[in-house]
């Protein structure tokens, strides 16, 4: 493929630096934030919230090491 070729997404939302995923892990860390600091609002277990954010910190790991 040449450089101006391929999927036009990956060109319009800069998915090849890495910042969308970065931006994915920040709000699951928010997601799980929320359901620790209030837990009415968002009924879920604190397994699930650590998963949140857990998962959150992985993908903010992997964008910056993208």
């Amino acid at each position: 493929m040449q450089e101006g070729e391929g999927c036009p997404i990956t060109r319009v939302f800069a998915i090849q630096s890495g910042i969308p995923v970065i931006a994915m892990g920040v709000l699951l860390i928010v997601m799980g934030l929320v359901g620790f600091l209030f837990p009415r609002s968002f009924p879920a277990d604190a397994v699930v919230t650590l998963l949140f954010s857990g998962f959150g910190i992985f993908l903010i790991w992997l964008g910056l090491t993208k």
